[in-house]
């Protein structure tokens, strides 16, 4: 390889004028030894750091540096002679591949245009935002650097730049991300779409939780919407019962403060997101806490019998908080009647103590619960339980009401036949004039069809007409049912009967066989007496079902077909063709 030409320092351009209102930023090329560069921390590229450097070597090996690398001075004595990196960081990369091979040393002189630490970042970052092929989570990096000198604000790097403010703001909050997060855009596993969800909020914990959830969905992972919503079941917002209870002045006055969504609609979930929901929850329970006393007072006033005014621990309307020992909770669920105030009423009235519930409403106010509590050893006198007012049933009553029931359904259908032959006009059309053909059906001596659906209307005169011959036929369709089962349960009887039969023939042969077929699967015995649905010695050995020996593979066994005495004999007839079964097989 040709030893690349080192390079030749450059004068200091000459002072000039330039035309009125164009003002250009001076150049400042200096040649430095390679042994003072080091890659800048600040280096916007974080992401392929690496990528086909060594192509790029040789082309430096073949024509020399063609473009200088920006950089700045060290500011400590420590680091005084160092010039930091922070745009070329490839380039300098494959310098120092050149180093390693030997073409080059630490006195190889490379041209460097050398600024202020903040002034390299800023032109480090306009180089590659101009080239657009950084990765999105190497310029949002990049826009947070800008700004850790603190002597840029979003309006002056937006103005720099030629971008929105919004824009700005936008980077330098997806630039707050999590690092993980940041590192899985780096690998391309997050698109910008989900990252701009994930930066809704700055919460790196609530972040990571998200992600981390999102990373084990089977269905599209770190999905913007998905993550959007997940962020709304875990942030309070302005629209939360518990702020409007609390109030925005209250917890402004204690330092809260509020979280804008910089990537859509201010109240795309339901208002501005709220950084220190711990603030609103204290002042929540103290005020709360308060207000407890009046409505207590106030339901004393309504039923004398009220004890005590109970409040969820999370202060919202929610599951009702633990009863007091002694109590239930009176929940009528979905009946409709008795009413929760006739249910009161009639506590007042059997001189029952009750225990009222008080919650966050959703117009946020603390407000009295429908439900409440009363003594558990009355809570029957108040609500019995459902159902507990009807007459209870005699199995012999249940049976003939269910037969009742079944009875007047064959006469349903008997009717339906009657209407069906005698034609009567009206009284029968079809479901549907465009019917599902996805329902097929074999049907013997019609073959493959499909059922187009017919409804015929039957009055209950109709079917009280057929309920005599409904009797008869539906004694004759439980006897048939009755007659099918003791078939079934005979066949069933017989069949486990022939396969212990089978089962004990085979565990008494000697020696046992080499290779048998068991539920329809081959299986082969090993040299230690076990068997295993695939042979010894085989690559598929090591994934195979495995049985210790022919009396745990016929255990559970629901078929045992045919054995062969050798591997040989399988080999030469596997199928068992022209090779009689055992009778009790057949059977």
């Amino acid at each position: 390889m040709a030893r690349p030409k080192k390079a030749t320092a450059q004068a200091a351009p000459e002072e000039t004028t330039a035309p009125e209102g164009l003002r250009v930023a001076p150049m400042a090329i200096q040649p430095v030894p390679l042994g003072r560069l080091v890659r800048a921390p600040e280096n916007v590229r974080h992401t392929d750091k690496a990528a086909d450097v060594e192509s790029l070597a040789d082309d430096i090996a073949a024509h020399g540096l063609l473009q200088s690398l920006i950089g700045y001075a060290g500011d400590t004595d420590i680091d005084a002679a160092a010039i930091y990196i922070i745009g070329g960081g490839r380039r300098l990369q494959a310098l120092q591949l050149l180093r390693e091979r030997g073409s080059i040393d630490d006195r190889y002189e490379v041209s460097v245009l050398i600024r202020d630490q903040a002034e390299a970042i800023e032109l480090s970052l306009s180089e590659n935002l101009a080239r657009r092929d950084m990765n999105p989570a190497d310029e949002f990096a990049a826009f947070v650097e800008l700004m850790r000198p603190g002597t840029m604000s979003p309006a002056d790097i937006a103005k720099r730049f030629g971008f929105s403010e919004r824009y700005v703001k936008q980077r330098l909050r997806l630039g707050g991300l999590a690092p993980e997060i940041l590192d899985a855009m780096r690998e391309g596993k997050l698109t910008i779409d989900a990252a701009m969800a994930y930066a809704q909020s700055q919460d790196h914990k609530l972040q990571l939780k998200v992600f981390n959830a999102q990373a084990k969905s089977n269905w599209k992972p770190h999905d913007p919407h998905s993550i959007g919503l997940a962020y709304h079941n875990a942030q309070m917002t302005t629209k939360d019962a518990l702020f409007l209870f609390v109030g925005a002045e209250d917890y402004e006055k204690k330092g809260g403060g509020y979280e804008d969504d910089l990537f859509g609609e201010a109240d795309r979930w339901g208002g501005r997101k709220i950084t220190d929901a711990s603030i609103i929850l204290s002042i929540a329970k103290d005020r709360a806490a308060f207000q407890q006393i009046r409505l207590l007072s106030e339901a004393k006033d309504v039923y004398p019998g009220t004890v005590d005014v109970l409040i969820p621990g999370g202060i919202r309307r929610s599951a009702p908080p633990k009863a007091p020992k002694g109590y239930k909770l009176v929940d009528k669920g979905y009946r409709s009647e008795p009413t929760y105030a006739q249910l009161r009423e009639k506590a007042a009235q059997l001189g029952l103590d009750m225990v009222r519930i008080a919650s966050v409403n959703n117009e946020g106010l603390l407000a009295m619960e429908e439900q409440f509590y009363v003594p558990a050893d009355r809570h029957a006198e108040l609500l019995p339980p459902p159902g507990s007012d009807r007459p209870q049933e005699t199995p012999e009553q249940i049976a003939a009401r269910q037969r009742a029931a079944s009875v007047r359904s064959v006469a349903a259908l008997l009717a339906a036949v009657k209407v069906r032959t005698d034609k009567v006009e009206g009284r029968q059309f079809w479901r549907t004039q465009r019917p599902d053909l996805w329902r097929k059906e074999h049907r013997e001596g019609v073959g493959e069809c499909y059922p187009i659906l017919v409804d015929v209307l039957v009055t209950p005169a109709e079917i009280d007409a057929q309920l005599e011959a409904a009797e008869i036929e539906f004694d004759r369709q439980e006897a048939e049912k009755v007659a099918r089962r003791e078939v079934e349960e005979k066949a069933k009887a017989e069949a486990a009967e022939a396969l212990d039969a089978r089962r004990a023939e085979v565990l008494g042969m000697d020696p046992a066989p080499i290779v048998i077929q068991v539920d329809g699967i081959t299986h082969f015995r090993w040299e230690s007496g076990a068997y295993a649905d695939e042979q010894e010695d085989t690559p598929e050995a090591d994934e195979c079902s495995f049985y210790d020996d022919l009396e745990e593979l016929l255990q559970h066994a629901e078929s045992i077909g045919l054995t062969w005495p050798s591997l040989e004999a399988w080999a030469d007839n596997p199928h068992g063709d022209n090779v009689a079964e055992p009778e009790e097989q057949a059977a």
